[in-house]
């Protein structure tokens, strides 16, 4: 899910929870954006990029809009889940609205940040594949929720982008928070092992 943290459009329950907490407490001193790596301090005004989508969670829950899904069962429970929320600047969030994730030929431009955008597949940065793909991963084991995309396409960008420090730094402030590690932060290497769905 994309969604504004200043825009009083947001739904409550999303942007002043998870969103907010996780740009309070994980990145209380700054930090970093995802794909393009911007340094940011605490006030600056960001986006919040799900990395497992809001169109694809809502499709799941068999819901319209976030506010429909609001009263399903779980359905807050994966959508505040801040292991699948990192922080990106406007301009990514508009690329990455309603698009997937994939590999795209080396053909297609590059944007500024050094991801590939074509049609609707989104090809992040490499220095990013590794996170997109440990989230996605932990999203569709920890929440049962459906894998968006081959596995062996987030076995191979786990393989090219292993965890950094920030990665398990980010892994240990969200544990702390909400109670629940990534496992696949900790251990990368049980994604190689995984088989078809």
């Amino acid at each position: 899910m994309l969604f504004a943290l200043a825009l009083a459009a947001t739904p409550p329950a999303l942007a002043d929870s998870a969103g907010d907490q996780l740009l309070s407490t994980v990145y209380a001193k700054g930090g970093s954006t995802l794909y393009c790596k911007t340094p940011f301090t605490p006030g600056d005004r960001l986006k919040i990029d799900m990395i497992y989508s809001e169109k694809q969670l809502l499709r799941h829950f068999g819901c319209i809009t976030s506010r429909q899904c609001a009263n399903k069962s779980g359905y807050s429970q994966v959508a505040d889940d801040m292991h699948n929320m990192y922080p990106v600047v406007r301009s990514t969030d508009l690329d990455r609205r309603g698009t997937l994730f994939g590999d795209l030929p080396d053909d297609v431009e590059t944007r500024e940040c050094g991801y590939q955008l074509s049609f609707q597949t989104f090809d992040p940065p490499d220095h990013a594949k590794g996170n997109v793909a440990r989230a996605m991963i932990y999203m569709h084991m920890q929440h049962k929720l459906p894998l968006i995309g081959p596995l062996d396409l987030y076995q191979r960008w786990n393989q090219a982008d292993p965890p950094d420090t920030e990665e398990k730094r980010r892994n240990d402030a969200i544990a702390k928070l909400q109670g629940s590690r990534n496992p696949y932060i900790d251990k990368p290497e049980l994604i190689d092992r995984m088989t078809g769905f």
